[in-house]
């Protein structure tokens, strides 16, 4: 039985808003540099939600409406949607359209739409939507950055302060490096160098967690990983060791290490397992009511177990849930 496929687009949503600037400085550095960033950005993702059109197998995608100011010319302000498509997807374009449309017809503004490509298909390259009926119809552009390009400038990714950057070589690495070992080896590496960057304490922690859900782990390779976080947590010192802490109570490890205990272990990740459930359900469908809280919050380990293995397949909260 082949593995179920991993969702990788998810963290993409948040990772776009906390990191915007460097986004575009990574992949679109002509509109970066265009972008007035002494003005406020704005998000505005209920607006976006609205209008979204809807999907044809029901899927949520993961999108993002910013409202940006230029440096100078005609254009006060503007839109820019950015979408992240994981998968090859015929109807891609006429969503990009669809987006575009509704949002300019909202807004009365002038739109760029970026999409943001990150499967490993290097012959899928969409950047158009075009539809023609008895000489009449329309034509769309849209620009896409695929991350696959990238590949060849790896090295260069790892080495710069771009906090972005570092996503996309996690994202790389996450599509190309299936095997165990090596995925564990390479997240210890992307926390190693997050760690190094000159960035302050609130971005790496952001960025071990991004990270950490990019390069998802099998649940058996767990120990090994444990293991390489002990190690990396006493290479580092104040305040980054609280970083690594933090990352090890999400897990559910932290009380049962300290205590030595096996209650307390298990105790600790339960609690675990209910955090980085409810991170992950934030992440896909956005925030949770406190019946969903509460639900969360009584599961036993049976309910938890297969609430974490539906995540991966369900398009809504209560296919997770099964309701």
């Amino acid at each position: 039985m082949s593995p179920p496929a991993e969702d990788h687009d998810s963290p993409w949503k948040e990772a776009l808003e906390c990191f915007f600037r460097p986004f575009l400085q990574l992949l679109y550095p002509d509109i970066e540099a265009a972008i007035d960033w002494n003005r406020p950005v704005a998000f505005l993702d209920k607006e976006l939600q609205k209008i979204a059109p809807t999907s044809r197998n029901g899927r949520r995608h993961v999108d993002k409406l910013a409202r940006v100011h230029f440096h100078a010319g005609a254009v006060r302000w503007l839109l820019i949607h950015v979408e992240v498509q994981g998968e090859r997807e015929t109807a891609f374009p006429e969503r990009m359209f669809l987006y575009y449309h509704r949002i300019r017809d909202h807004h009365r503004q002038h739109v760029i739409s970026l999409a943001v490509l990150t499967d490993t298909d290097p012959n899928w390259r969409p950047g158009r939507f075009r539809e023609t009926l008895a000489g009449s119809g329309v034509e769309f552009r849209f620009r896409t950055a695929k991350l696959l390009d990238l590949q060849p400038r790896l090295d260069e990714l790892l080495a710069t302060d771009n906090p972005f950057a570092l996503l996309a070589a996690a994202q790389l690495t996450a599509k190309l490096v299936k095997g165990g070992k090596q995925r564990v080896d390479n997240l210890i590496g992307f926390y190693r160098l997050a760690l190094k960057k000159q960035l302050d304490p609130e971005t790496i922690a952001r960025l071990l967690r991004f990270v950490e859900w990019l390069v998802a782990l099998p649940a058996e390779i767990e120990p090994y990983y444990t293991e390489q976080m002990d190690r990396l947590k006493e290479e580092n010192t104040v305040p980054y060791v609280s970083i690594l802490e933090r990352k090890a109570t999400e897990r559910g490890l932290l009380q049962g290490l300290e205590q030595g205990m096996e209650q307390g272990l298990e105790q600790g990740m339960e609690r675990g397992r209910v955090a980085t459930l409810s991170r992950q359900l934030q992440l896909k469908f956005g925030p949770l009511s406190d019946n969903v809280r509460e639900r969360l919050d009584k599961a036993g380990e049976a309910e938890l177990d297969s609430w974490t293995e539906r995540i991966l397949f369900a398009e809504t909260l209560e296919g997770v849930f099964g309701d």
